[in-house]
Formats: C-alpha cells, structure tokens, sequence
C-alpha cells in the first residue's frame, strides 16, 4: 500500500488506498470528537492510549487510543469497499452509468434512447458498459488518451473520499445526538451533510465531462464506432432499435 495519500492515481487498488488513507484521517477526526464529548469513550480508549517510539524517539507523536480506532475504521473501508456499497445503494454509479456515459454512446451512434426503457436500460448495463466503453476505456489497455482515463479515476477517487468523509461524520453525528449530546451531534450531521450536498454535485459534475470526453474520444475512431454499435445492436437487437434515416 502506497504510504502517499495523493500518489497519481493509476487504477482501482490506487483509488482504494487513497481512499484509506483520507478515510483514516475522517475517522480520527470522529474518534476525537466521540472521545471529547463523550466520556464513556474517553475512559475506555485512555485504556489503550499509548505513543509509538523507536530509539530515535516517537515515531507518531499520537496515543493508540485514536490511531488504533481510526486505522481500523480505513481498514474497514477498503476491505469492504464501504464507497462501493453506499454507492451501489444510492444507484450512484447506475445512473451515472446509464444517463452520463450509455446515453452518450447510443445518441452518438444513432440509438433512439428515448424508445429504450428503464428497465432495459439496468438489465443492459453491465454489458454495455464492459463491451461498449471499457473495452477501450481501461488502464492496463487503454485505446483512447490514457490522461483521460487517469483523470476521470482522480476525479472518482476525490468523489468516493468526501463520500466516505460525510458518511463517517454523519454516523458520529447521529450517534452523538443519540446520546444526549445534541448541539456537537446535530452540528457534525449538518456539516456531514453540507459536505455532501455542496462537495458531491460539483466532483461529480466534472467526472462527467471526462467521461464525456472519453466517449468522445471513442467514438472518434470509426472502426471504434462501429464496434460500439454493435455493441448496442447485438445486446439490444428487438428492444433498443437505431433512429432511422431522416
């Protein structure tokens, strides 16, 4: 794992040790506002406070009782891909998928996207997006600009950060407010919140138009083209009929 929180990203297992790290670093923030406000906390995690050293001195001028916890917590988010999970409840990569990226494509090969149903739309989707975009879209090999792609995956990567960050804010928010400690509690929810409703239309505002600019990009070829219309014709042959000539 790269010790560097902003190493370039260069495919998903760097995405998920930045997000690791920035993660860690939310959750220290929340283990210290759980510890100062609630004392429970603060006398069963004093238990375990203590400062790493070497013979030099201290290596992290940092007692356990808020590194373990916080560490932990990162870890959870990268072994179980806690962003993917919140992402895939709230259909965030789904419609991003579909109204972003697979609408680009199939307007811009003469798909009649407004013939083609919601429904077909998800069930299609895995399968456009693996055929039909990151055929050509991908890391190890890309056909098109490999800085698009490189970007688009930055760009991600900051999104599923601030994510992660208001989740974790909003949980120690809630658990705060739960525990009788109202005005902290209901200020850290709120600020969560904030963060998301302001920091997660703006990054994913400009993913969208990497992802744009990759269609664009693909398409730009005509053998590319073609074989993306067949993609969609092949996939979608009886239910996603192409516009007729005027």
């Amino acid at each position: 794992m790269a010790l560097n929180p902003l190493a370039p990203i260069t495919d998903y297992q760097s995405t998920l040790n930045r997000l690791f790290w920035f993660t860690t670093a939310a959750a220290l923030g929340a283990v210290w506002l759980l510890r100062h406000y609630l004392p429970a906390v603060e006398a069963a995690l004093s238990r375990v406070d203590f400062e790493l050293q070497t013979g030099a001195g201290k290596l992290l001028p940092m007692p356990g009782g808020y590194l373990i916890p916080a560490v932990a917590v990162g870890l959870m988010s990268r072994i179980f891909r806690i962003h993917s999970q919140i992402g895939h409840w709230l259909g965030i990569r789904e419609r991003f998928e579909i109204d972003v990226i697979l609408k680009e494509l199939a307007e811009r090969v003469g798909v009649d996207v407004d013939l083609i149903s919601e429904e077909q739309w998800v069930e299609q989707r895995y399968d456009l997006m693996r055929n039909g975009f990151y055929h050509f879209a991908n890391t190890r090999s890309p056909q098109i600009d490999e800085h698009l792609i490189l970007q688009a995956l930055d760009l991600w990567s900051w999104f599923w950060i601030v994510l992660e960050a208001a989740f974790v804010f909003v949980v120690t928010g809630l658990v705060l407010v739960a525990l009788q400690v109202h005005e902290p509690g209901l200020m850290t929810f709120g600020g969560a919140l904030m963060l998301a409703v302001i920091g997660l239309p703006a990054i994913r505002f400009q993913c969208k138009i990497y992802a744009i600019a990759q269609v664009r990009a693909i398409l730009a070829d005509p053998v590319r083209e073609a074989m993306v219309r067949e993609v969609f014709a092949s996939l979608g042959a009886k239910s996603i009929p192409r516009r007729r000539a005027a």
